[in-house]
């Protein structure tokens, strides 16, 4: 089991509009990744998180993610909130 988490770094001002972008396009998604926010560290940083089988079903997963026409809808309008971002890949050693 892994887990992957697409880290984005939002323009200044613009968290909240990215936070409720993703969650607008993922809430009726089977297994919705968790979104996740900045408490410390870097500022404007949302995260979402999601658990996958195997790192080739979380593969998968991307490659149809990005076929899907609401993903490119929520790319095109998101484009100008994100700043940066970048992809985290994790062993589930326990839990």
């Amino acid at each position: 089991m892994i887990v992957v988490r697409i880290v984005f770094r939002a323009r200044y001002g613009k968290i909240n509009e990215l936070v409720e972008e993703f969650k607008r396009q993922t809430h009726a998604v089977p297994n919705p990744p968790v979104i996740l926010t900045d408490l410390s560290g870097a500022m404007n940083t949302m995260v979402m998180e999601r658990r996958h089988e195997s790192l080739a079903a979380a593969e998968q997963f991307r490659a149809e993610l990005f076929r899907s026409e609401s993903f490119q809808q929520t790319e095109a309008r998101s484009k100008d909130l994100i700043e940066a971002g970048w992809t985290e890949y994790y062993t589930i050693e326990q839990g």
